[in-house]
């Protein structure tokens, strides 16, 4: 099974202004002491609105060529809005074909992808449900303290909602990317809260939630060490404000495009902060500013110590690459410099960075499904076995589906091509007449049937539409 989590560390400012126009989530009012008092209260409240995400993943290049089971794709989301609008991680659903979430009453439900981003790790899906949907708010991971206590839940190695406890173990950690084999280059983001609250495989997408019920982090990787020295109780989350910088475009448009700044930048270090004569290496040193850039149009020089980006702090170089790049192009943002020993303001005008290469519609994009209109069908579609293999059934025949269209019924229950239809309710299935018999004559909405897959037997519901 391919459990969308990174296995040794793997990817884990505020909302634009049309988050204002048609509000996207939900926030806890200020001054409102809403912390629960046990963490059993945290976890009912919160678990209803964590949904477990599943579908199937390409092949792996390195998978063992007679098993088919690294193809399926198990993470963790969750719901932000009434609408079926939900949060998770781009590496849960990338290139993931028939999507479904299920929800915490054990509802299934066809999901599809209104956008996603690889660099921060960010996807956004969609359900439509027939009723109101729970949901979770977003806070201020910028407001977290190191030593608060969180929750994180998930469906780690597919127990699904697991509650795990712990606290904020450190800010604004910058991971080297290098550790896990994965190629480090400008458009990974690599900044995250680190908890040791447990995470694990399958928790990717899921909410960590700090003791008001807020949204702080998506948890999206661990650190796993050596074979020979294991680690534990070093996960990573995304800080929610990435990723609320980039929900209403990435719901709106599917994508993000990134501003441009035009700057070189590196994290400073003790020495490095005394030469400047700051009192703590906190802040992006500039060391090259490009020509006709925003940065130099703004006045921005070599030696420039970037400390804050509009409202916010910047702590190091990567925080000053993830707040310029997130900015919405065309926005004007106002920054704070150490120069010459003295703090100065410069107003930036940040222009669109150009593409390399056009975002690919996903596989599950919205667009590419009939939300309103497909024709779904209750009826499968089948061949006859040839002798060789029905022999093996009892009665000496049996089908297999043959197809399966999206969207459809069969779809929607998780059926692959190649299952062997044995029963419909209580009735064998022999022939392909069989199938379409007793599909009909049976009662009911949502009609069980028994699946043969890889040597297995399990039932499915198969809902009519």
């Amino acid at each position: 099974m391919h459990a969308a989590l990174l296995t040794v560390v793997g990817l884990l400012s505020s909302p634009d202004a049309s988050a204002a126009e048609s509000p996207l989530w939900s926030t806890l009012e200020r001054g409102k002491d809403r912390s629960v008092t046990s963490l059993a209260d945290l976890a009912d409240r919160a678990r209803p609105a964590v949904v477990h995400v599943r579908g199937i993943a390409p092949d792996e290049p390195d998978a063992h060529p007679n098993t088919d089971s690294e193809r399926v794709s198990i993470g963790t989301g969750f719901i932000i809005n009434k609408d079926g609008t939900i949060v998770t991680n781009d590496h849960v659903v990338r290139s993931v074909t028939h999507l479904r979430v299920r929800l915490y009453d054990g509802r299934e439900l066809p999901a599809c992808v209104l956008g996603s981003d690889a660099a921060t790790d960010i996807a956004v899906l969609k359900i439509d449900a027939p009723q109101s949907l729970p949901i979770l708010p977003l806070g201020d991971s910028d407001a977290v303290r190191v030593g608060e206590p969180v929750i994180a839940i998930g469906n780690p190695f597919g127990f699904n909602n697991s509650v795990t406890a712990g606290i904020i173990s450190a800010k604004e950690r910058v991971v080297d990317r290098t550790a896990i084999n994965s190629p480090l280059n400008s458009d990974t983001y690599s900044f995250f809260i680190q908890t040791d609250a447990s995470i694990n495989l399958g928790n990717s997408g899921g909410p960590l939630i700090d003791a008001r019920g807020q949204v702080i982090g998506v948890s999206a990787a661990f650190w796993a060490g050596h074979p020979l020295q294991p680690a534990q109780g070093i996960g990573f989350a995304i800080p929610i404000n990435m990723a609320k910088a980039l929900l209403p475009r990435l719901r709106n448009t599917g994508v993000a495009p990134r501003a441009y700044l035009g700057v070189d930048a590196q994290p400073l270090d003790a020495a490095l902060a005394l030469a400047w004569g700051l009192t703590s290496p906190r802040g992006a040193l500039l060391a090259s500013v490009e020509k006709a850039s925003p940065a130099e149009e703004a006045g921005l020089e070599p030696g420039d110590i970037v400390v804050r980006w509009g409202n916010v702090m910047i702590a190091t170089s990567e925080d000053l690459k993830i707040d310029a790049q997130l900015s919405l192009p065309g926005s004007h943002v106002r920054v704070s410099i150490f120069r010459d020993g003295k703090l100065i303001q410069r107003t930036l005008t940040m222009r669109a960075a150009l593409s390399r290469t056009p975002a690919a519609i996903h596989p599950s994009s919205c667009n590419l499904v009939d939300r309103e209109g497909g024709a779904r069908s209750e009826e499968l579609v089948v061949v006859e076995l040839p002798p060789e293999r029905a022999a093996q059934l009892p009665g000496g025949h049996g089908v297999a589906l043959s197809e399966i269209p999206v969207p459809s019924a069969a779809a929607d229950a998780g059926l692959r091509v190649g299952d062997i239809l044995l029963r419909v309710g209580k009735n064998r299935i022999r022939t392909a007449a069989d199938v379409a018999t007793t599909v009909k004559a049976h009662p009911g909405d949502v009609i069980p049937i028994l699946i043969r897959r890889s040597g297995y037997d399990f039932w499915a519901a198969l809902r009519r539409h």
